[in-house]
């Protein structure tokens, strides 16, 4: 696995997935919405049955732009994070999806923390999972323990429905607020970051993370796709890196469709 190199992203996923990034907090959702739909247009064309790395890409690196929307970050150039996209077929439903995010301890749907994973929401915790409003954020202190490293650090993860049927961003008169009269379609979108460096006593260092991660309804359950943008500091190659990280994030898919079958 760690031989395979994974082929580089479409230019529509690039170019969706980085706007999606940036429009997460809009005001109006309209564009966020529509670049979900151009990723979903690329993601449906994944063979689910395909091998791991086929199901992988190599997403473009991300620019000082494109991460303007997170806040407080580490200050570093941003294209220096090695960046892996993996799609994934659920047979869960998006809301089932919603469950296994709202849990206060994250270790059972993420692997690379087996003792630590501390989910803290700070907006939604009575509202999101229903519906009944817009946002999830939350605080996650965590202990990442996988082949590269062991690591204390604090991600933040903030979670969006957003509805796919909203009109396209054109079709938006200047000044209106996209609105759907007709049947809704809702996906869930989520980005997470860190906020400062985090270094473990042997040197081994993230320096700094984001992520862009959806959950799309279809006829089988979900779609999934998790890209991650992530520079580190080890003693480990590109490839490698690249190679656990690929693993880590079907290792995420898996658990939590394994927690959902087990706690239906």
């Amino acid at each position: 696995m760690i031989a395979c190199t994974a082929e580089k992203a479409d230019p529509e996923f690039n170019d969706a997935a980085v706007e999606a990034m940036r429009q997460f907090n809009a005001e109006d959702p309209v564009v966020l919405a529509f670049a979900v739909r151009q990723l979903e247009d690329v993601l449906v064309q994944v063979d689910p049955d395909a091998s791991l790395v086929d199901r992988s890409t190599e997403p473009d690196r991300l620019t000082d732009e494109d991460v303007q929307g997170f806040g407080q970050r580490p200050d570093r150039d941003p294209s220096a994070a090695i960046a892996v996209s993996v799609t994934h077929s659920s047979d869960h439903r998006v809301d089932e999806h919603v469950r296994v995010q709202m849990l206060a301890d994250q270790t059972p749907i993420e692997p690379a923390s087996p003792e630590v994973y501390d989910r803290i929401i700070l907006e939604g915790e009575d509202c999101f999972a229903v519906g009944d409003c817009e946002f999830l954020r939350t605080e996650n202190p965590l202990v990442k323990d996988n082949a590269v490293m062991t690591l204390e650090y604090t991600l933040w993860k903030d979670f969006r429905w957003v509805d796919l049927n909203l009109p396209a961003p054109s079709d938006v008169p200047d000044g209106e607020t996209a609105t759907n009269d007709g049947e809704e379609r809702w996906a869930l979108v989520s980005t997470s970051w860190m906020q400062e460096s985090a270094e473990a006593e042997d040197g081994t260092s993230i320096l700094q993370s984001y992520s862009l991660e959806v959950w799309i309804p279809n006829d089988d359950g979900s779609l999934r796709n998790m890209a991650l943008w992530s520079e580190s500091d080890s003693s480990f190659s590109d490839d490698i890196i690249a190679s656990t990280t690929r693993s880590g994030i079907q290792g995420i898919f898996d658990a939590a469709d394994e927690w959902l079958v087990e706690n239906p």
